[in-house]
């Protein structure tokens, strides 16, 4: 009878080890998916505050563009190349220039 009693003892153990791994198995996907979405939003609420300030700088400069003319000139000047009409504009640098392309005539 002792014999019974341990090939018993060792299949509970054996089945509640099984019953363990096949939980483990189960959940450890998702476990790890899990980890990954974590790392994934703690990389986002560590670029948010950048995006955030640059939505600031953005909506300040369109409220200077809706306000202030002399900021728009200053920008269309130095970012665009424009210039107003009659004027003679001057550009001291290197020249950006297509070599590969021929001049034409």
């Amino acid at each position: 009878m002792n014999f019974w009693l341990t090939l018993y003892r060792a299949a509970s153990v054996a089945f509640a080890i099984l019953a363990v791994v096949a939980i483990v198995c189960a959940f450890l996907p998702k476990f790890r998916q899990n980890q990954e979405r974590q790392r994934r939003i703690n990389a986002l609420e560590a670029e948010n505050p950048l995006k955030e300030e640059a939505v600031k700088n953005l909506r300040k400069q369109q409220e200077m563009f809706a306000t202030d003319v002399k900021y728009v000139e200053k920008v269309a000047r130095e970012e665009l190349g424009k210039a107003k009409a009659g004027e003679t504009v001057y550009r001291v640098g290197a020249r950006k220039t297509n070599d590969h392309q021929p001049r034409r005539k």
